[in-house]
């Protein structure tokens, strides 16, 4: 099964006024075991407005040598193809990636959305993501993002993959029972017709 699975983490860039805008910069995949599978600097057509280096780590040099876009891509999804995916925030990178419609809910393991013991209640009673560093600290023991050093996507690839893999018999569990409650919900409703 570790075959199946892989972590995926993205860095972005913004474009536009004040640079609000973001888009792709960087894309890391790990295996199962926290080994890079891919790993590649996005060429960005756009102007950069705010390379958000202290945040993302990504220099204007990086883009410079980056792979063009639709490659990337290309890569990405084959790379990611009958797997499920790890990460914290996935919503962003597969969106950034242009193929958040390309993976079912159930082949997704999001740490900041997913697994309720990885999430915090607010004060209106809401679940809410963690950030990863917090997670990885409080659950592994890690220290990953220190004290103000920009991100690094393999190592949150790696950090993501580490959580699922501590938490993985009890999460799939989860994911399977939501899947087979709504494959039920949906043989009924077919019923009715």
């Amino acid at each position: 099964m570790a075959n199946q699975m892989v972590a995926l983490d993205c860095e972005m860039v913004g474009v536009g006024p004040k640079g609000k805008i973001s888009v792709l910069a960087r894309v890391s995949v790990v295996d199962y075991y926290g080994r890079s599978v891919f790993d590649s600097f996005v060429h960005v057509e756009e102007r950069v407005t705010d390379y958000r280096t202290h945040v993302s780590g990504v220099t204007e040099q990086d883009l410079k040598n980056g792979v063009d876009f639709g490659l990337v891509r290309k890569s990405v999804k084959q790379v990611l193809k009958n797997k499920i995916i790890v990460g914290h925030g996935l919503e962003n990178d597969l969106r950034a990636l242009k193929i958040e419609q390309d993976h079912t809910w159930y082949n997704i393991r999001d740490s900041a959305t997913q697994y309720q013991p990885y999430m915090r209640l607010d004060h209106f009673g809401q679940l809410r993501p963690y950030r990863l560093r917090d997670l990885t600290w409080y659950h592994l023991g890690i220290v990953i993002q220190e004290g103000g050093k920009p991100h690094d996507s393999i190592e949150d690839a790696r950090a993501a993959m580490a959580l699922y893999r501590k938490a993985q018999p009890n999460w799939d569990y989860e994911i399977d029972c939501r899947r087979r409650n709504a494959l039920a919900t949906f043989a009924q409703q077919r019923r009715r017709y």
